[in-house]
């Protein structure tokens, strides 16, 4: 069940070179004091919000993993994000008055939560704000562009490496990034199947490619996962 822990204090938050509040000055965020910010948590598998209710509040994640899902009118629902570390999210509730979508933590987590009204008036108190919040729709247009391209044009393996090397920044690090989604899961987000996600996974496996461990995936060779992808460096 979620928790409020504490007020949140963004001048000395760890996240905060990551969120929409990275530009603002010392007087500036002083100001953002005068709003209330709540640190919240929230417990594995708990929602968030639902699809369809009332958009109270905008997020900030702070630790943890968080999917975004979408309900279609047949019942079918779709996985259409995953969040990490200094994703805002929630925000659609400015294009109206319910959530577009339902976030449900896949993870114990912990959010920065700021009342709708709040940031409205944070977007007319602070101008640096709205410039930064229609980058973010900017960046959530362009993803979902992506995403629509690669779901037409691109083969399930093509998708899946694409989408492995996205989560791993590229795979250059080589460094074990946890990834909390099953096979399902992923299959879910990218189009197909939960057999072809474990086919591929493991033929990459075998080439030396990417390994796995404990919910964790590590890329060992980002050239020839790059080559997966239909596209050659």
């Amino acid at each position: 069940m979620s928790q409020t822990v504490s007020k949140g204090r963004c001048s000395t938050c760890s996240i905060r070179p990551n969120t929409i509040f990275a530009p603002l000055d010392e007087a500036e965020l002083v100001k953002l004091q005068t709003f209330q910010p709540l640190i919240t948590t929230y417990a594995q598998d708990e929602v968030l919000y639902h699809q369809g209710s009332d958009a109270h509040y905008a997020f900030t994640l702070r630790q943890g993993f968080v999917k975004v899902m979408n309900t279609l009118p047949n019942g079918k629902v779709h996985i259409v994000q995953l969040l990490r570390d200094g994703d805002f999210f929630g925000f659609g509730g400015f294009s109206g008055s319910t959530y577009k979508h339902t976030a449900i933590a896949l993870s114990p987590v912990e959010v920065c939560r700021m009342p709708m009204v709040d940031l409205r008036k944070l977007k007319q108190t602070l101008p640096t704000i709205e410039v930064e919040m229609t980058k973010r729709w900017l960046e959530r247009l362009h993803h979902a562009e992506s995403m629509l391209v690669e779901l037409g044009t691109k083969k399930a393996g093509e998708r899946l490496a694409s989408f492995l090397l996205r989560w791993c920044a590229g795979g250059e690090s080589q460094v074990l990034v946890p990834l909390p989604l099953n096979r399902a899961e992923i299959g879910e987000l990218l189009g197909v199947t939960i057999e072809t996600v474990s086919r591929f996974l493991a033929d990459w496996k075998r080439q030396g490619y990417m390994g796995e461990s404990q919910g964790s995936i590590q890329i060992l060779d980002a050239a020839g996962l790059r080559k997966a992808t239909g596209i050659e460096d």
